[in-house]
């Protein structure tokens, strides 16, 4: 099984504590580079169960100069209210927002009146657009990071297989309606999740090993698979039990406290 030669980064830590120290580490990183050259770092943040000890970790962070200048929007979410046990917003503010120096204007919900799906995907495009001022058609958003989570399934944000999110090429935003799951959900473009400076799968626990596999050997087409930055980075940030399927033998080298595949 080979990797294929490309931009991508594979990182594997031993435990889920050395995962989000390195993860802390990085969000320092990117966030002062990023106030120091655009005086603004724009993050899209994930819901689920796997960031939740990334955010509570990160919520530590008390850099005012850091938090004034950072804009948190979303990258997918449950068509519920924000204040909803099920929201994704919900549990980014209970672990994160509450926390820190964010203020309220600088936080973007994806569902602000609860009128229909499509609808929210509609507002919160025009909020984007708005926000980094664009103007026509074609034009996509470039996040300084988004963070990812993978599910089994091979979705990613809200964009599931059995779906039609995925297939937009030229919306920011779109609503799925799919059966098997209880609620709608919204959910970024894969063209604005690709045009991100950074972009990190963040995928820990042994059910992911499979679809780790799948996704990085891009033998299917998944809709996490066509993550693909135009001009960016991507890094698979993962724990050994999410990546005991990969077989890299002697194709790795130490960095920090994690292992680094080497694409060959």
């Amino acid at each position: 099984f080979k990797y294929m030669s490309d931009h991508r980064k594979i990182l594997i830590f031993e435990n889920q504590y050395t995962l989000t120290n390195y993860l802390i580490k990085k969000w320092i990183s990117l966030a002062e580079e990023a106030i120091k050259y655009r005086q603004q770092f724009t993050v899209a943040l994930s819901g689920g169960k796997s960031p939740v000890e990334f955010y509570c970790k990160l919520s530590g962070l008390k850099m005012f100069d850091l938090w004034k200048d950072t804009y948190i929007f979303l990258t997918d979410e449950r068509f519920v209210s924000s204040g909803h046990p099920d929201s994704n917003f919900c549990m980014i503010q209970k672990n994160l927002l509450d926390y820190v120096n964010v203020a309220n204007s600088n936080s973007y919900p994806m569902v602000k009146h609860l009128e229909n799906p499509e609808l929210s995907a509609h507002n919160y495009e025009k909020e984007i657009m708005q926000f980094f001022e664009i103007t026509q058609k074609g034009e996509f958003p470039r996040f300084d990071l988004i963070l990812l989570g993978l599910g089994e399934d091979g979705h990613t944000a809200s964009l599931f297989p059995e779906g039609n999110g995925f297939k937009e090429m030229e919306r920011l935003v779109v609503s799925e309606n799919i059966k098997k799951l209880k609620y709608p959900r919204i959910s970024l473009t894969l063209p604005v999740i690709n045009n991100a400076r950074n972009i990190i799968f963040y995928v820990v626990g042994k059910s992911k090993a499979k679809i780790v596999k799948e996704i990085i050997s891009r033998k299917k087409q998944f809709p996490a698979s066509q993550v693909d930055p135009l001009n960016g980075e991507l890094v698979f940030v993962l724990d050994k039990a999410a990546a005991q399927e990969l077989s890299y033998q002697d194709s790795y080298i130490h960095e920090g406290e994690a292992i680094r595949v080497n694409l060959t």
